[in-house]
């Protein structure tokens, strides 16, 4: 049976969507696309970022599970111009179903002492 998968919360998705799209820093540009097009793909249904395969709300398991298998024949298999695409893709649904705890693009970092009043 195929069920709905736990993931992060929407927001927090939405939340890692934008720092993506703003962090320039982190990863290279097809990771953090590959990142973006997950976490969107996991917010609003659709065709599968790699399979095409067409998902609805919420995305069920057997479709994440299926973008991950075409991530890791990318990944794994031939060298690729798409790998660092299906990595990002990977990671961060990895990340959104809670299977790994850093997410694509790690926050950024305040100053010690920031924000606390001293």
């Amino acid at each position: 049976m195929d069920s709905p998968i736990h993931l992060r919360e929407r927001s927090v998705l939405a939340a890692q969507i934008a720092e993506l799209q703003v962090r320039k820093d982190v990863a290279t540009p097809e990771f953090r696309h590959g990142a973006v097009d997950a976490l969107h793909w996991l917010c609003v249904g659709g065709p599968g970022p790699l399979s095409g395969v067409l998902a609805g709300l919420p995305v069920r398991s057997q479709a994440i599970v299926r973008e991950l298998a075409a991530a890791e024949a990318i990944i794994y298999g031939e060298p690729s111009a798409c790998r660092d695409y299906a990595c990002g893709l990977e990671h961060a649904l990895m990340w959104a179903e809670c299977a790994t705890p850093a997410p694509p693009v790690p926050e950024r970092r305040r100053p010690a002492g920031a924000g606390t009043g001293s």
